[in-house]
Order: C-alpha cells, then structure tokens, then sequence
C-alpha cells in the first residue's frame, strides 16, 4: 500500500489522542499502514488543512485487514465527515397524542391490541356519549342507547350475550363510533 502523505489525530472515544499518523485521507475513506494502532467504530480521526482549519470524521467501520497477498496488514476506515453528519441528521418529528387508545404507524400494520381498564359505569357513559356525538339520526340514536340502557342492567346475566349481539347487530352501520367498545363489551359476555 502507498505511503500516506496526510497527517491524521486518532481521538479514541475515551479521550486518548494518537497524533502524527499517516494516512491517505479520502472524502468517505481513511487508509492508513500502520497496523498497530487501536482504531475502533465511534474514533474520530482530525486532519488540519494547510489553512489551518482542521476536518473531524467520525469512524463509521474501522476496515482492519490482515496481511497477504504480498500487502502488508492496513486499515481501510469506512469514515463520514462530522460536518456532515450532523447536516443529515432527521428532522424531528413531534407526535402529540390524545385518549386512551392513541396510537402512531409509521410504514406498518397496527396488529397491537390496547387494554384499558374502566369501570363498566365508565363504559356504559362513554358508549352513550359516543352515541350522542357520533350518530345524526335520532330514531337509530335511540335504539342503540334503549339497548346500551339493557346491556348495563344485565350485567353478569346470560340475557346480556343476546343483548351484545342485538347491540352489534343495531350498530353495523356505526361500527367506527362503537369498535372502540366492543372488546370491554366482549369481555363481560358469559361462557
């Protein structure tokens, strides 16, 4: 391999500084001869410019390879710019999220399943006020919530299972303002 004719400082993550190190400095690669140093990913090497402005790269895979082949062992640093880096570094990005059940996908399939405890008056209060909020027409409002009213007296009875199926069944049209509900509803079924 060719004498580098770059001066290099080895920063180790630790503190510890190596200087004066030859190497062949390249935008996106370091090769340097000498074997022995202990060059690890996450060092920074620091070459000063004849302006005297100094560049940092960060050590990205230190690239060490043995002797053969009549070539001495090396390194061959995988390095980025740190200038650079930090120039590509994301943007930030702030979710803000609201209820119980809030949840945020980036490129995936939600297949979580969200498990919030309320008391069954809670329950039965918030699929009123879902149904009140969320459904225009009058007549359909107020047989849901005639239902809603039985399914809540019934707790814990075996008529609560034919007034859960009556309930979905009422609601097929309104499954977006009642899904949210339907697995705390599910649970109070009986065997």
């Amino acid at each position: 391999m060719i004498e580098g004719k770059d001066l290099v400082v080895l920063q180790k993550q630790n503190g510890e500084t190596m200087e004066n190190i030859k190497a062949i400095v390249q935008p996106d690669m370091i090769f340097i001869n000498d074997s022995s140093l202990p060059i690890e990913e996450g060092d920074h090497f620091i070459r000063k410019l004849p302006n005297g402005l100094r560049e940092t790269y960060l050590v990205l895979d230190r690239g060490f390879y043995d002797s053969g082949y009549g070539i001495k062992a090396h390194y061959q640093c995988e390095v980025q710019k740190v200038t650079t880096r930090e120039l590509e570094q994301p943007k930030q990005v702030i979710y803000n999220l609201y209820g119980a059940n809030s949840r945020v996908n980036n490129n995936s399939t939600d297949q979580s399943i969200n498990i919030v405890e309320m008391s069954s008056d809670d329950l039965f209060d918030e699929i009123r006020k879902a149904l009140k909020e969320n459904i225009r027409n009058e007549e359909e409002r107020r047989e849901l919530r005639e239902i809603v009213n039985e399914l809540e007296v019934n707790q814990g009875t075996n008529k609560f299972n034919q007034l859960y199926t009556k309930f979905v069944t009422s609601a097929a049209n309104h499954m977006t303002v009642i899904s949210p509900f339907i697995p705390a509803l599910s649970q109070m079924l009986q065997s």
